[in-house]
């Protein structure tokens, strides 16, 4: 299944142009620029989740996480139960186990 391709008019600074026409071939240039701007929307869009979740680990819901060894201690079982879940995969088996089973 090929993708709907829309012609669109932009308007770059002339030195990028320049730049943009000296670098890429002609026939690629879409291609270029389509992956560029995939790729920028992407960070943008990061940059937004990341400023509207600011906040979300705060010290008071997580004061295990204040120390050293809090943080060694939830990583290292963060770890082993992914460790766990992969092998729990890779053997065929179910990918989610509600906790305590």
């Amino acid at each position: 299944m090929s993708a709907i391709h829309v012609r669109t008019n932009v308007m770059f600074p002339d030195d990028l142009l320049v730049e943009l026409r000296k670098t890429v071939p002609a026939r690629e240039r879409s291609a270029f620029i389509a992956e560029a701007t995939r790729r920028q929307l992407v960070m943008l869009k990061q940059r937004v989740a990341l400023h509207e979740s600011a906040g979300a680990w705060s010290s008071e819901a997580h004061p295990e996480l204040e120390s050293g060894t809090g943080v060694y201690t939830y990583r290292t079982e963060t770890e082993q139960a992914w460790s766990e879940r992969r092998l729990r995969v890779a053997e065929g088996g179910p990918e989610y186990v509600p906790s305590g089973q």
